[in-house]
């Protein structure tokens, strides 16, 4: 792996977890497919990374030419090809490993090549229509991007939107970070216009205003969500390594954590912290963005992890009994302790496998345990 390569992967891996980041991915006879992958949900990002310095000469075509073709004409041909490859298999093998990754059913690819190296020499060209949408970056633009698009969720709608509205659309500025400054401060959304103007230094001037500055204040407590997938997926790692199996199952849990915006995880967090930061013992919270996912936060003392567990079990149950017994339940049961916090994810699947036996166990934990009581008497009141 190359310095740059190594640089665009901690970057995705910063930005949307190690469970969901891949570097080096190969296909037939092992050949690299490309440098990074990030998939969540249907979701597919196939980044290629070109870190090339020409020696310049006289002739600034000649000098131009070499460059692009081997920082953008070459990372085309990689990402078309690993778009064909993977659009064929079912899973995928990372270099000098054995296991294979899992890729979902229902595939969306989006294409992004990282030409390095050009800044303040050659200008690069806004998009590509070459078998498909190619998003071109450079370093500093695709830095600007994962830092302010923070989760998979708003980096995707980013390039969707993208993707959707400006295959015919010409724009002026500094660099991609300016039209990311026009993406933000419009709303995220971008005009469907022939040419989008917009001063130079337009990111630079946004990142110094008050309403920006704000935001990202609002934002801060949000993190807690991605410290829970991040902690966790990572202590999965250490105790298991990349065992396919299990691996698998969880990033089934953990990638509908990772598609909630940064918005959303506002509001998840909210509700989180009001549990861990009141008498309430547990809530239950329906997901801003999945109409079928049900979040159950738990908090309090606990005698053992599997009295924690097993709680947060019976209350996940309660919750699809209570209101839809085809959801996926996610628990988080999270225990305040004078040296340092500990948490549990439950994750459960509830479609196609409901029975009569789960119903009795519901009504159980509701009439013995007391486990979302005053709910059950609502909705049956």
């Amino acid at each position: 792996m190359t310095r740059s390569e190594e640089w665009a992967y901690n970057l995705c891996k910063k930005s949307f977890f190690s469970l969901f980041s891949f570097v080096n991915p190969v296909g037939k006879k092992d050949k690299e497919l490309c440098d990074v992958i990030v998939i969540c949900g249907s979701d597919i990002v196939l980044i290629s990374v070109k870190e090339i310095n020409i020696s310049q000469s006289d002739n600034y075509d000649v000098d131009y030419n070499r460059w692009n073709k081997r920082a953008i004409e070459d990372s085309l041909k990689q990402l078309n090809g690993a778009e064909r490859f993977l659009k064929s298999v079912s899973s995928f093998k990372l270099k000098d490993a054995k296991e294979e990754i899992e890729l979902p059913k229902e595939k969306n690819f989006y294409k992004i090549a990282l030409a390095i190296g050009g800044i303040g020499k050659f200008p690069l060209p806004e998009s590509i229509r070459n078998n498909g949408y190619v998003n071109i970056m450079d370093e500093v633009s695709f830095h600007s991007i994962i830092s302010e698009l923070d989760t998979m969720k708003d980096f995707i709608l980013y390039l969707r939107e993208k993707q959707a509205k400006l295959l015919d659309v010409h724009f002026t500025g500094n660099g991609e970070e300016d039209l990311l400054a026009f993406y933000l401060c419009n709303e995220l959304n971008f005009p469907e216009k022939t040419f989008i103007y917009f001063d130079e230094g337009l990111y630079e001037t946004l990142k110094k205003s008050k309403g920006y500055l704000q935001e990202k204040k609002e934002r801060k407590e949000s993190y807690k969500w991605d410290f829970i997938i991040n902690h966790f997926t990572q202590n999965y790692f250490d105790k298991n390594g990349y065992n396919t199996d299990t691996l698998n199952d969880i990033r089934r849990a953990c990638e509908i954590m990772a598609q909630e915006t940064r918005y959303e995880r506002i509001k998840l967090i909210d509700n989180l912290n009001t549990v861990i930061n009141s008498n309430v013992r547990a809530r239950i919270y329906f997901s801003p963005t999945f109409n079928h996912i049900i979040y159950v936060f738990v908090s309090g003392k606990f005698d053992n992890e599997e009295q924690r567990l097993r709680e947060t079990e019976h209350r996940c149950l309660v919750a699809a009994f209570l209101f839809n017994k085809s959801a996926v339940v996610i628990g988080i049961a999270w225990e305040t302790n004078p040296n340092f916090d500990v948490y549990d994810i439950v994750y459960h699947n509830y479609k196609d496998i409901w029975n009569d036996n789960l119903d009795k166990t519901a009504l159980l934990a509701i009439n013995e345990l007391g486990y979302f009581k005053n709910q059950y008497d609502q909705l049956n009141h």
